[in-house]
């Protein structure tokens, strides 16, 4: 039987991330989501899909309002989008191993 873990190591990914941040890599990485999720119009998908959500729920709050529409959201994810920012850290990743 196999031990592969399916949730990631949360000290690896905040070390990850960490570096990311010092080299700038993150903030460019951001952006470039930023911009993508944008031209392809899911931040106003997401955006409606809030305010239906909200105004279904009882007592609207964030979290509850997170944890509706946070598969919905993951599911409307361009997978090319995802794909190129997966790239793009696997990328910056593969230039910290060789400098180490």
């Amino acid at each position: 039987m196999s031990n592969i873990n399916p949730q990631p190591d949360q000290e690896i990914l905040n070390q990850i991330r960490t570096r990311l941040m010092q080299t700038g890599d993150w903030d460019r990485i951001s952006r470039l989501l930023s911009a993508r999720l944008q031209e392809s119009g899911w931040e106003d998908e997401l955006k409606d899909l809030s305010k239906e959500t909200a105004r279904t729920q009882e007592q609207p709050n964030l979290q509850s309002l997170i944890r509706d529409i946070r598969p919905k959201a993951q599911q409307m994810l361009d997978p090319q989008i995802r794909a190129a920012v997966l790239q793009e850290i696997q990328a910056a990743l593969e230039r910290e191993v060789e400098k180490a």
